[in-house]
């Protein structure tokens, strides 16, 4: 019988008992970078995977064996789980209260990047670097109010055809109230089976609808791209996933091969994605050299670099808002720090930390930050963003795009030179 086993015998025997709030962790560590790659260079006694959402997973050996909090938690859990056996007068869904306790105990921490993921978030947080996957093909975010506003929904995809638009805030799904949830779970509420439908309640200029989506298998296109007027290229990247690099490049060549002679790089209200993906698509941008580096608790430092001979010749801009975060900030801090390229737009988020998970035995897993991360020029962003070379906001009229038109403005300036 192996430990998992055993703790989950005693829980049967004593309610809440020993190993309740403590699993085994499995001897894989993931680390992930503000908010979803795959890199293998070494690492400790393994390599660097990092994933989406801006993520960076590290997988090595290491195990754990400080007990923490362990005994006084679990002595009080056994005492509040015998009066609820004897006093509590409903019947009581053990498997998810032990799923909230275990998202309690990390929330306690007061970090809001810090949280427990169930063996199905854990799965679709794992799966959502591929550029593949069953679900209803919308991205979103989490605002500072806790709301969950519709990003970019396909228009190829099931959310488009079922009637939901950017800016839509979902309230709950399939009756549940995602008020409160961190994104990785509500998204894991969301996904599902191809050809199986899930009930939203969503908000559209302060009036509720709903809506039933049929989720179908969705290829995530994270770049889109034309050429403008006076030979500009437009490229917006809507999230950095292990699709992205060879789709930024395929996008390039077209440009390139429609005689681009400048170039606009769209990064507003991408929320950032896979560590090795943005390295990979700065190395194709600018010339060899560092491109960002991260340090832990202890000071050490692991550095990214360019190395494949490669960058561009072309004068470039950024569009960047309050919404870039995460690998769209790296993005923007190394062209800033190289002067590759005009940032233009709004500060940005300012989320210039990295997470580990830590996946338990269970197949469930927990998320805790664990180092910073720092632009070439030593930069680290977190809590107050990329500040752009030329500060823009964007105009109330839908119809004209001022930071669009004010990087036009100095690509045309560029171009002349």
């Amino acid at each position: 019988m192996n430990e998992l086993e055993e703790n989950q015998q005693t829980v049967k025997k004593s309610g809440f008992g020993r190993g309740l709030i403590f699993g085994v962790i499995a001897g894989l560590s993931i680390a992930i970078l503000a908010g979803v790659v795959l890199l293998n260079v070494f690492y400790h006694k393994g390599f660097v995977h990092i994933g989406v959402n801006g993520e960076i997973y590290v997988q090595d050996t290491a195990t754990t064996e400080d007990e923490g909090i362990g005994s006084e938690v679990e002595a009080k859990l056994n005492a509040m789980d015998s009066l609820m056996d004897l006093f509590y007068m409903e019947d009581v869904d053990t498997d998810t209260a032990k799923e909230m306790i275990y998202k309690a105990y990390l929330a306690s921490y007061g970090d809001k990047y810090t949280v427990y993921y169930t063996p199905d978030e854990c799965k679709n947080l794992l799966e959502s670097t591929t550029g593949k996957f069953e679900g209803i093909g919308a991205v979103c975010r989490k605002n500072d109010d806790g709301t969950v506003e519709i990003m970019d929904a396909y228009e190829d995809a099931p959310a488009y055809a079922a009637g939901l638009r950017n800016g839509d805030i979902i309230t709950t799904v399939d009756g549940t109230d995602i008020t409160g949830l961190d994104l990785t779970s509500t998204v894991a509420l969301i996904k599902g089976d191809k050809g199986t439908s899930v009930h939203l309640d969503a908000i559209r200029d302060e009036t509720a609808f709903s809506v039933d989506v049929v989720r179908d298998e969705i290829h995530t296109q994270t770049v889109k791209y034309e050429m403008r007027e006076n030979q500009i290229g437009y490229l917006s990247i809507s999230e950095f996933d292990d699709v992205t690099t060879q789709q930024y490049k395929d996008a390039l060549q077209a440009l390139e091969d429609a005689g681009m002679q400048g170039l606009v790089i769209d990064l507003r209200n991408n929320p950032g994605g896979v560590l090795d993906t943005v390295v990979k698509m700065l190395d194709y941008t600018l010339p060899d050299g560092l491109i960002v580096y991260t340090e832990n608790k202890s000071g050490k430092r692991t550095e990214y670099k360019g190395t494949d001979g490669h960058e561009l010749d072309i004068p470039i801009a950024v569009l960047v808002n309050g919404n870039s975060a995460s690998a769209s900030e790296i993005f923007a801090g190394a062209m800033q720090d190289y002067d590759k390229g005009e940032i233009i737009g709004t500060q940005t988020f300012g989320k210039g930390i990295v997470q580990t998970i830590k996946p338990l035995t269970d197949g469930s897993a927990i998320k805790l930050t664990t180092a910073k991360y720092y632009t070439p020029n030593g930069q680290n962003i977190h809590g107050q963003g990329v500040t752009p070379d030329i500060t823009v906001e964007q105009g109330t009229d839908e119809n004209e795009d001022t930071q669009w038109n004010t990087a036009v403005e100095y690509l045309m300036e560029e171009m002349q030179k």
